[in-house]
């Protein structure tokens, strides 16, 4: 009786097992974090799970800290691959599924690699929340794109190194880039890029950028080079040190022919909990045209998180080139050299004061702050092809294989205020909103006025900005864009707030980087990349040329870019 009774429980469970409900699992799931090789999570990267012949299996996006998801996979070999705005793509080969198992892969994704913007980089704006503790956006960057965390979510945990083994990796990346180019920036460029990360999570990078032929002025090629390293510690300090040597042959002031600029910037930043941020560093560089000209330029900037969702903050800056250790995250750097008209550099040293207040409310951050500036020269831009002859007559620097030229105007002292608005549209697309009151350069010249005479009718006066920008990523289709309009009354020829606004922030301006996807006929990891400064062409001011025919002045000339970038 006994072995029949057992001989019909072990039917029963037969036949419980062989029902649909009660089948034994034989998918697989596949989960993970996404960070950057600091241990952040990195929210709104999409992970695509990819056959053997590369075609996509199911995609995710990661949330807000990182995590990501992708259920009932069928059981085999696969690539996991991971992309992000800003970010390098990162792959792991041969992921192997079993059935009825969970695999949790993590993936980590170079980020000091990608800020070497081989087109025209924008640098941090005031109205940027320049903290992990809150909403960061980067529009070129080693930052992550769009972060919001919740400060009352106890599983929002950001990973230490100590938590996450990390192992060494090397990364390259080859472009190339032409178009109608603004001052120093003529020819096709040829870009060498080279990261490497450290175990411990220490990282160096070397970018080099050589420009083609310049016809119809056969002069040599313009040279940029730049080494970076950066350390970081288990209490909270970051150390960085980044050194550039720019050489352009091309630039004249009718005195003297080729320009070099040395730089050697170093920053320290220490993080007191989550209590408050001191970043400071100083940025020492060495200008020569017929002579040398050396300066320094230290700042300071101190962040107090005095409770939940507020940041107040003080910074001081000497120079525009160096106010944070962020800007070292653009590793191409700008041209912004101005001269006497008798082969001497002139300083374009200052001095910016800013207090800052930020909220979180929600998912929108809004700023206010208040600043003082002063700057010893003002460079104005230029377009236009002049002779020898204009040149010897006013302080210009002229680049004549782009038309362009830089022209110094007087010193100026103001003082302002800011208020801007950032607004989470999705999770990796945000829009933001500005407006600044303070001191421009204001042109009160005729059409007439020879450029001989510009200077005289150059003066800083009281203006305003109004900006609205649409910056982040497209998650369907991969597409990294930024569209910004940055009104400016036309008669200005420098921007309000000018140590928090890049100097191709002008009007309407449009950057735009897609992946390109060539199936098997090209190898992956190819980016095509178009940037657009001053898009239609406003505010230009006419000026006479010795001859006679009209140049322009601007606060930021037309120039449009466009090239590929090769990812290895």
């Amino acid at each position: 009786m006994r072995s029949r009774t057992s001989l019909y429980t072990m039917l029963a469970l037969m036949l419980l097992l062989a029902t649909p409900g009660f089948a034994a699992p034989r998918d697989a799931t596949l989960s993970g974090v996404v960070r950057d090789i600091h241990g952040v999570p990195q929210m709104g990267a999409l992970v695509q799970l990819l056959s053997a012949d590369a075609s996509a299996v199911a995609t995710a996006f990661t949330d807000d800290h990182g995590r990501y998801i992708i259920a009932t996979v069928l059981p085999g070999r696969y690539q996991l691959r991971a992309t992000a705005a800003f970010f390098l793509p990162v792959s792991r080969q041969n992921v192997r599924l079993q059935a009825g198992a969970q695999a949790i892969i993590n993936l980590t994704m170079s980020t000091l690699y990608e800020s070497a913007a081989w087109l025209p980089a924008q640098k941090r704006r005031a109205d940027e929340p320049s903290d992990d503790w809150k909403w960061t956006l980067r529009s070129s960057a080693n930052r992550p794109l769009l972060r919001l965390v919740d400060d009352t979510d106890p599983s929002a945990q950001v990973s230490s190194s100590a938590e996450n083994a990390r192992r060494a990796k090397t990364h390259a990346c080859v472009s190339v880039t032409s178009g109608d180019a603004g001052f120093g920036e003529g020819g096709v460029h040829q870009v060498l890029l080279l990261d490497r990360t450290i175990e411990d999570g220490d990282g160096t990078v070397l970018r080099a950028d050589v420009s083609g032929s310049r016809s119809p002025y056969p002069v040599g090629p313009s040279v940029e080079v730049v080494t970076g390293y950066e350390r970081r510690s288990l209490y909270g300090a970051s150390t960085r040190l980044v050194s550039s040597y720019q050489s352009h042959p091309e630039l004249t002031d009718g005195t003297a022919t080729g320009a070099q600029v040395l730089r050697l910037a170093s920053t320290e930043e220490f993080k007191f909990g989550d209590t408050a941020t001191l970043d400071a560093g100083s940025l020492i560089e060495g200008q020569h045209l017929q002579s040398t000209r050396l300066s320094t330029e230290p700042y300071l900037r101190l962040a107090v998180y005095p409770m939940s969702g507020v940041m107040v903050e003080y910074r001081y800056a000497a120079g525009r080139e160096l106010q944070g250790s962020e800007d070292l995250d653009h590793l191409k750097p700008s041209l912004r050299i101005l001269t006497d008209g008798n082969g001497r550099p002139l300083s374009t040293k200052g001095g910016h004061q800013e207090v800052a207040l930020s909220r979180k409310l929600g998912s929108r951050v809004v700023q206010i702050s208040a600043y003082t500036d002063h700057l010893d020269n003002v460079g104005i831009s230029g377009s236009g092809v002049l002779d020898r002859q204009d040149l010897g007559t006013a302080a210009i620097l002229a680049d004549p294989t782009t038309g362009s030229f830089a022209l110094s105007s007087p010193d100026y002292s103001g003082r302002g205020v800011s208020v801007s608005l950032v607004q989470q549209i999705t999770p990796a697309l945000a829009a933001w909103f500005g407006y600044d009151l303070g001191t421009a350069m204001v042109s009160e010249m005729s059409d007439q006025t020879p450029i001989a005479d510009a200077t005289k009718g150059i003066v800083s006066r009281n203006s305003y900005a109004a900006s609205a920008s649409l910056r982040g990523k497209i998650q369907h289709t991969g597409t990294t864009v930024r569209a910004e309009y940055r009104w400016q009354p036309l008669h200005t020829l420098s921007q309000v707030n000018a140590f928090n606004t890049p100097d191709q922030d002008a009007y309407l301006g449009v950057y735009v980087r897609q992946r390109v996807w060539c199936g098997h006929l090209l190898p992956d990891g190819i980016d095509a990349v178009i940037e657009a400064t001053n898009l239609l062409a406003q505010g230009y001011q006419p000026v006479l040329a010795g001859d006679g025919h009209v140049l322009y002045l601007a606060q930021a000339p037309r120039t449009i870019q466009g090239g590929f970038a090769f990812n290895f």
